[in-house]
């Protein structure tokens, strides 16, 4: 997918939920969490201070509620490129909740004398919801990454879940001007939730210019989890993982393409953070 793609389908980003039927851009409102929920703020960004349990609950309490409700992950590069994007910082603040997809988000917190309780990736969260969905009877539909990862992913979890209730899935390539047929294909299905493998920021812009539109109960955007779980691309180990590390198993996987998000980035985070400390 080129790069001008990926930036067409942003273009309509500022607006969510509803707001795009009225015009209106989106507010700076808090995301609304359980009362029994806190927030640690990471630069601008409100991060729900919840265990993977916690979340899931929280999602089953949104999705018994209707729609139209979405949730958001940041790592380190996404706190970042949210610091320098406005659009972006917005689509976050806007969001349900936000966890902590990264380590780092994780230590930070910890700098600033707000601890998180847990990490809560992306993957690992998309993995119980899928779990719960399965024995909740909710249905799923899955959107984003290549054909092969896509179908990969759905045929691994309907293995792994008899019960899941697929009602949908197609690849995450279209042209922007396709992204309303594309949301109506998933309103046709009834999905109750949507998982959208895009990639950040492009899979944030899109779940907020289309969520309303897709009539899903909720939505929650994963970034690479299809091809990890279609088995294209290998997680890093779990002991990688208990120590925050599977950025540096990524980099030394693709050096060229990401030394500058995570060398550049994490200096840029670190920054952020230590402004925000002092």
């Amino acid at each position: 997918m080129t790069d001008e793609a990926l930036r067409g389908r942003g273009a309509e980003g500022q607006r969510c939920r509803g707001a795009e039927e009225s015009g209106a851009s989106i507010t700076s409102a808090p995301p609304r969490l359980s009362s029994s929920a806190q927030r640690v703020t990471i630069a601008g960004i409100p991060v729900a201070n919840l265990t993977e349990d916690e979340a899931v609950a929280l999602i089953d309490e949104l999705i018994s509620q209707g729609g139209p409700h979405y949730a958001a992950v940041v790592n380190a590069a996404k706190v970042v490129a949210a610091s320098r994007d406005e659009k972006l910082k917005r689509v976050l603040i806007e969001a349900d909740f936000v966890t902590a997809d990264g380590m780092s988000v994780v230590w930070a917190s910890r700098v600033l004398g707000q601890p998180l309780k847990q990490r809560v990736t992306g993957i690992d969260l998309f993995q119980r919801l899928v779990e719960h969905a399965a024995r909740a009877g909710l249905s799923v539909y899955f959107l984003g990454a290549r054909d092969d990862s896509v179908r990969g992913t759905v045929e691994r979890l309907t293995a792994g879940h008899p019960n899941l209730r697929v009602v949908g899935y197609r690849n995450g390539y279209f042209a922007p001007s396709e992204s309303a047929s594309v949301a109506d294909e998933i309103k046709k299905s009834a999905a109750d939730i949507l998982f959208v493998a895009m990639g950040s920021p492009t899979q944030e812009y899109w779940i907020c210019t289309n969520l309303v539109r897709t009539g899903v109960r909720f939505a929650l955007g994963v970034g690479g989890s299809f091809d990890h779980i279609s088995g294209h691309v290998p997680r890093a180990p779990r002991w990688m993982q208990r120590l925050g590390l599977e950025w540096f198993h990524r980099l030394v996987r693709e050096p060229r393409r990401l030394w500058r998000r995570y060398l550049i980035g994490n200096l840029a985070f670190i920054r952020l953070i230590v402004r925000q400390r002092l």
